[in-house]
């Protein structure tokens, strides 16, 4: 019976101090996981964002690379952002960069090909030498033999430029025209 007093007079719970120290352990524990968590949700978007910007560029780089190779004819060349040709089937088509809209026109119908560019540059040769990837420029649409094709692009949705979400790629292609 003794034993069973003692054991109840014993109130056996924990100090104010051993719990302060348990919530201290706690909350840096907690800490360093948020902190894992975080670096991992960072690098996760910006892998996202830098596959989104290339993917967008290659997508239109091959179109146009494709699609003037097999040109005719260039018709106009109204400025480094902006281009028409005549197709292998002898439709007109036109490149053009709105804002950060690279635009497909074809027969009259203009069609969004990317967003998210920040600068396309487009540069005509009339003499090309593919081994230096180095020629003479012109600016005579019937005197374009090779076009230089240097393309930027970002994410389409906007986001601040500070952010790890900012983005971009560059990509360039030089394309002889074959059928001119």
């Amino acid at each position: 019976m003794s034993s069973l007093r003692s054991m109840m007079r014993n109130d056996g719970g924990f100090s104010l101090a051993e719990l302060l120290v348990v919530m201290a352990v706690l909350s840096l524990m907690l800490a360093g996981l948020l902190a894992v968590q975080m670096q991992g949700q960072s690098s996760y978007l910006m892998g996202a964002s830098r596959v989104e910007a290339q993917q967008n560029g290659r997508v239109a780089l091959e179109l146009m690379v494709r699609e003037l190779r097999s040109a005719q004819s260039v018709t106009a060349i109204a400025s480094a952002t902006d281009m028409t040709f005549v197709d292998e089937n002898g439709v007109t088509i036109q490149y053009q960069l709105s804002g950060t809209t690279l635009n497909r026109i074809s027969a009259g119908t203009s069609t969004p090909l990317i967003g998210g560019v920040t600068s396309l540059t487009l540069t005509y040769f009339s003499a090309f030498n593919g081994a230096t990837n180095t020629g003479t420029t012109t600016a005579v649409a019937t005197s374009v033999r090779a076009v230089r094709i240097q393309l930027v692009t970002t994410t389409e949705n906007s986001v601040a430029s500070y952010s790890m979400a900012s983005q971009s790629a560059v990509l360039e292609s030089f394309v002889q025209l074959r059928n001119i």
